[in-house]
C-alpha cells in the first residue's frame, strides 16, 4: 500500500534528475518515464521553432490532451515530409524495396536522392538527419527527432554507436547531401531482437529519414596514417583536400578564422604530397592550390594580419599569373589597405575591378576608400592650416532649391562612374531646372575624373557626365 502511495505521489510532483541518463542506461534498464505534457514551458519552447506549429501543446479545456497532442505530432510529421507512407503491409512495401544487407534485416526505398554525381555518405560522416519510426499499418511514429531538441534536425556522427545500426548502413548507401527514404528494420538492427518493453516492441520499424546535409570528415590524421605509397594518390590526396576546404568554409562563415586558416594551411601540406599522372590531374591540383593560396590570404585579413596575407599572394604568383584573379587582387588591396598603404590598395581594386567591371562590392569598396581619401586629404590640410595658424578661406554656403532625394540621386550615380576604371558616359535626361543644373555641376566638381558637357540651349539643352581615364 505504501509503495502504490508512494507512487501515485511521485506522479504528482515533477523530480528532477541529478545528471542525465544516456541512451545505454535508459534501453538496459527497467525504469518507466512519464512526460507530463501539460508542463508550463514545453509550447514556448515549441513555439520557438519554426518547424512546429504554433498550436503545438496549446491545450484548450477538452478532456482528451493527449488525441490533441497526436494530432499536432501528425501534421508535424508531414510538414517535415516525415509521415508514413500510404500501404497495406510492411510485406507489400518491402517488395517495392532493395536489400541493404544480404541477410535482409535491412530493406531501403529511396523517394528523393541528391545529385548521383556526389559521393556516398562515407561511413565515418556526420549527417544532419530528422527521422520518424512506425509501426505496422500506424499513422503516428512512436518515435521522432521532430519531438526532441526543439524539432531541430539531429546530428551524429556515423560509427560512434548513437544512431541504432540498420539506419547508418542504410544512411551509407545513399547520395547526400540531401535525400529521402524509407528503411524497413527487423528488430535486430534497431534496438535490439527483445525490443524495449514495453514501449518498444520486438516487431519490424519503418523509419523515415530525411538527410539534409553530410559533412566527411576525412582529417589530416587520417592521411598520416596511410602508407607512404597511399599517400602520393591522387584519389586519397583530393578526398581529403576537399574535405578540408568543405570545414574551412562552414568555419569561416561562422567567423572562426583561425581554425579555418589552419584546416587551409593543412590542405596545402597534403597538396605538396601530390605526384599527378596525367595533364587534368595536374590542373586539378593547380586549382586548389591557387584557391588554398587566396582563401588563406582572406583569413589573415580576417585576423588582421596584412604582411602574412601578402606573403600568401605572393606564393600565389609562383603558381599563377596574379593579375588574372579577381579574388587575389582585391584581397591584395585589403591587405595594403589595413597597412595604410592607400595608394598601393587603390591600384589593385582598380585592376581587380577592370576584370569584373560589374562586381558591385568592389564597386562600393573603390567609392569608400576615395571618400575616405577625399577626407583625410581634407583633415590633413586643416591640420597644416592650424600648425601655421592659417585659417582657412571662406567657403560659400550655397543652397539650391531641390529635392533632397534628387542631390542623393545624383552624388550616388557619381560616385558609381568614379568605381569605374573605364571611359564610361551618362546622357542626362532633359527639362532640369536651373537650380537642379547648378547642383549637379557643383556635385561633380567634387568627383575627380568627371567632366560635364554641355550641347544647346535653353529646355533642349543636353547634358552628360564623362568618367575620364586618369
Amino acid at each position: 500500500m505504501d509503495e502504490a502511495n508512494n507512487a501515485a505521489d511521485a506522479l504528482e510532483e515533477p523530480i528532477q534528475f541529478s545528471k542525465g541518463i544516456n541512451l545505454k542506461e535508459l534501453l538496459n534498464s527497467n525504469i518507466e518515464f512519464c512526460i507530463d505534457l501539460d508542463y508550463k514551458d514545453t509550447h514556448k519552447a515549441m513555439k520557438a521553432d519554426p518547424l512546429l506549429n504554433d498550436d503545438l501543446f496549446g491545450v484548450d479545456d477538452d478532456d482528451d490532451v493527449d488525441s490533441d497532442i497526436l494530432k499536432t505530432l501528425e501534421q508535424t510529421t508531414e510538414y517535415g515530409m516525415l509521415s508514413s507512407p500510404e500501404y497495406h503491409s510492411f510485406d507489400e512495401l518491402a517488395v517495392k524495396m532493395t536489400d541493404c544487407i544480404p541477410t535482409g534485416e535491412c530493406k531501403m526505398l529511396v523517394l528523393e536522392e541528391g545529385d548521383p554525381k556526389n559521393p556516398l555518405v562515407p561511413y565515418d560522416a556526420e549527417v544532419t538527419i530528422h527521422y520518424a519510426a512506425y509501426w505496422e499499418k500506424e499513422k503516428i511514429p512512436f518515435d521522432s527527432s521532430l519531438t526532441m531538441n526543439f524539432g531541430k534536425p539531429q546530428k551524429h556522427r556515423l560509427g560512434d554507436g548513437r544512431l541504432i545500426p540498420g539506419m547508418e548502413i542504410a544512411l551509407t548507401l545513399v547520395r547526400g547531401p540531401a535525400a529521402r527514404l524509407l528503411v524497413l528494420l527487423e528488430p535486430a538492427l534497431a534496438w535490439g531482437a527483445r525490443g524495449v518493453p514495453p514501449r518498444i516492441r520486438a516487431e519490424r520499424a519503418l523509419f523515415v529519414l530525411t538527410l539534409y546535409d553530410v559533412q566527411d570528415r576525412t582529417t589530416p590524421e587520417q592521411f598520416n596514417s596511410l602508407p607512404k605509397e597511399e599517400q602520393k594518390k591522387y584519389e586519397n590526396i583530393m578526398k581529403t583536400v576537399e574535405s578540408l576546404h568543405a570545414q574551412a568554409k562552414k568555419l569561416f562563415s561562422k567567423k572562426k578564422y583561425k581554425p579555418a586558416r589552419n584546416n587551409y594551411q593543412h590542405s596545402m601540406l597534403i597538396l605538396n604530397y601530390a605526384n599527378p599522372e596525367n595533364e587534368l590531374q595536374e590542373e586539378n591540383i593547380k586549382k586548389f592550390r591557387i584557391n588554398t593560396y587566396v582563401n588563406l590570404a582572406m583569413c589573415y585579413c580576417k585576423l588582421n594580419k596584412p604582411n602574412y596575407a601578402i606573403s600568401m599572394l605572393e606564393n600565389l604568383d609562383y603558381v599563377s599569373d596574379v593579375d588574372k584573379h579577381c579574388k587575389a587582387l582585391f584581397y591584395y588591396g585589403k591587405a595594403y589597405q589595413l597597412l595604410g598603404n592607400n595608394e598601393e590598395a587603390l591600384k589593385y581594386y582598380k585592376k581587380a575591378l577592370t576584370l569584373e567591371p560589374r562586381n558591385k562590392d568592389i564597386g562600393k569598396t573603390l567609392a569608400e576608400l576615395d571618400e575616405y581619401l577625399k577626407k583625410t586629404a581634407v583633415k590633413e590640410k586643416e591640420l597644416w592650416q592650424n600648425a601655421f595658424q592659417s585659417k582657412p578661406a571662406k567657403k560659400e554656403s550655397i543652397v539650391y532649391d531641390v529635392e533632397q532625394e534628387f542631390e542623393n540621386g545624383v552624388r550616388k550615380m557619381c560616385q558609381d562612374l568614379t568605381g569605374r576604371n573605364e571611359y564610361a558616359k551618362f546622357d542626362l535626361p532633359t527639362g532640369f531646372s536651373r537650380d537642379e543644373v547648378l547642383c549637379i555641376k557643383s556635385l561633380i566638381r567634387d568627383f575627380e575624373g568627371l567632366v560635364l558637357v554641355e550641347n544647346g540651349e535653353g529646355k533642349r539643352k543636353k547634358m552628360s557626365i564623362i568618367r575620364k581615364l586618369l
